[in-house]
């Protein structure tokens, strides 16, 4: 149950009137002034930290060269996987399948229902050296496109952390490369094995030379801007709100015991300054009025 702010009474659920049964406070407005100066605080105080956020967006995304540079490039390994990187022909009655090692080849080797046929031939005593070798080489594939997808998600979400966010995409970077070469020793591996066969066949391309090319393109930007780093610039007053509101949160500091404004700025005082002007604008027009009466 609720309790008036003022005496601490209980309420009844039939106390509906908005002074106190017991002290007669009007509960309404009581302490309207000091809760409007600490409303007026916090409100400060949080859109300083959204003001941070929305700098760091920007600069994630501008902020400098290099910024530029990675966001041209972060696309570049998930699109490198429309190259085909290899070929695949299965021959065999009742089957006649081909597609190529590429994120649109994979699709189709998926949803056509040829990853189950190729997964129970991997125990098959006249083909399971083939068909596990091209198992294998389409598991190495799919981990080159999980890759690719990381690092161009971490490209994007640079704001949250912008220090971190470049560790990640570095990261997932170099795990880029060491998968693509996987991939592609994977598939000269498949192609070798199928060179005798007459009902599993396989070809090598070029597509996956390009995805570690994209890789280590986005891998040596990253780096950079970890090593560089990303330096926004606030307005007057922010870092400092930010650093306050931190210190409110965690109970170190009583936000009734901050001035209005918290943080005193070259905006601050320019509104303080207009404020007063009008102020002395009232009362000249007020005592002007009041001396024409009194004649």
């Amino acid at each position: 149950m609720a309790s008036c702010p003022k005496c601490n009474k209980k309420l009844r659920i039939t106390d509906v009137s908005q002074f106190c049964p017991a002290c007669g406070v009007n509960m309404r407005f009581y302490n309207f002034e000091e809760n409007f100066i600490r409303e007026a605080k916090l409100s400060e105080l949080s859109q300083a930290g959204l003001k941070v956020k929305l700098r760091n967006l920007k600069y994630s995304f501008t902020g400098s060269v290099y910024v530029k540079l990675k966001l041209a490039f972060c696309a570049l390994p998930l699109l490198s996987l429309l190259i085909p990187s290899g070929n695949i022909s299965i021959s065999f009655p009742f089957v006649n399948e081909s597609a190529h090692f590429g994120i649109l080849g994979l699709i189709n080797i998926i949803t056509g229902g040829s990853l189950s046929y190729i997964l129970g031939m991997c125990s098959s005593t006249a083909l399971g050296a083939e068909f596990t070798a091209l198992r294998n080489a389409l598991i190495c594939y799919v981990v080159v496109a999980l890759t690719a997808l990381l690092s161009f998600v971490f490209c994007l979400l640079g704001f949250i952390s912008i220090r971190n966010m470049q560790k990640l995409s570095a990261i997932a970077s170099g795990c880029g490369i060491i998968s693509s070469s996987a991939a592609l020793i994977m598939i000269f591996s498949f192609s070798s094995a199928c060179k005798e066969s007459m009902i599993l066949q396989g070809s090598v391309g070029f597509g996956l030379i390009v995805s570690v090319a994209a890789f280590a393109l986005v891998l040596f930007v990253s780096v950079m801007l970890w090593r560089k780093g990303i330096h926004p610039i606030y307005d007057e007053g922010v870092e400092e709100r930010v650093r306050i509101y931190k210190q409110v949160k965690a109970g170190k500091i009583n936000i009734d015991d901050l001035p209005q404004p918290v943080v005193e700025t070259a905006d601050t005082r320019k509104i303080d300054e207009e404020i007063a002007k009008e102020e002395k604008e009232f009362f000249e027009k007020l005592h002007a009025t009041q001396g024409g009466k009194g004649l």
